[in-house]
């Protein structure tokens, strides 16, 4: 991809709300620049985007023990590495994190039944989720989790 095509991807991001002014001007920086610090898009031999989406994925390894460990650490490998895969990580760690509170809580409150929905439905949203933010990551998106109270800055 030429710098003019990843420019004019950026513009289109920018102009569909994607990305902030300040956060187009950022990007627009490091494509012409070459990338930040020579940084080739790729993480350990994976395209960027690729890793991204498998982080996000990453969660749902739970059911398997490893769901907590290997986000956190597929998150801290590569977060100094790329941008992207910084920003991808932080909005997947913040909903991990508030969704252990989420998880407590209504733990909690299944002492009086009212606890008991709310894990269902915190269960649903693990599941579904992540797997909105790997789509929307293939699609060059950065989605939100909603709910995700943010622990971890992007930047």
């Amino acid at each position: 991809m030429s710098i003019a095509d990843e420019i004019a991807q950026l513009e289109e991001l920018r102009s569909q709300g994607t990305l902030t002014d300040a956060e187009f001007a950022e990007a627009k920086q490091r494509v012409l620049e070459g990338g930040s610090s020579g940084h080739s898009g790729r993480i350990l031999g994976i395209e960027e985007n690729t890793w991204c989406m498998l982080m996000h994925l990453s969660p749902l390894a739970t059911w398997s023990g490893v769901g907590v460990i290997l986000p956190l650490v597929m998150w801290a490998i590569s977060k100094d590495e790329s941008y992207l895969a910084r920003r991808h990580g932080a909005r997947m760690m913040n909903w991990l994190i508030s969704s252990v509170i989420y998880a407590a809580v209504a733990g909690i409150l299944s002492l009086v039944v009212i606890g008991i929905p709310l894990l269902i439905v915190l269960g649903i949203c693990s599941v579904a989720f992540p797997i909105l933010a790997a789509v929307k990551c293939n699609n060059n998106e950065l989605w939100s989790y909603p709910m995700a109270i943010e622990f971890l800055s992007e930047d």
